[in-house]
């Protein structure tokens, strides 16, 4: 059995969560929470999906532009990862060989 899409159910939808354009961490935060409420239902409705996809969307929007800056370089790139991962250059050094 197909459900058909109910605009006013989706516009309920959108009243109680308000999705927009991610500005900021804490907003991503938000839309990343509500994803995986809805992730976890065992069946959406097709309200629920349409908001599911919108969020996705945002998400991969905001992540593309806020965490993958045009600016970034490999080597800050390196750095940082080697920050998150309290790696340093002789660790790398280890890993790679020095030659």
């Amino acid at each position: 059995m197909t459900l058909t899409f109910n605009p006013e159910k989706y516009k309920e939808l959108l009243a109680r969560h308000l999705p927009k354009v991610i500005k900021t961490e804490a907003e991503n935060e938000k839309a990343l929470a509500i994803v995986e409420e809805l992730m976890h239902r065992q069946q959406r409705t097709p309200e629920e999906d349409e908001l599911y996809e919108l969020l996705i969307f945002l998400i991969g929007n905001f992540e593309k532009s806020f965490y993958l800056q045009e600016s970034t370089t490999p080597h800050s790139m390196l750095l940082f990862l080697m920050e998150q991962q309290s790696v340093n250059k002789k660790d790398i050094a280890r890993i790679l060989g020095s030659d």
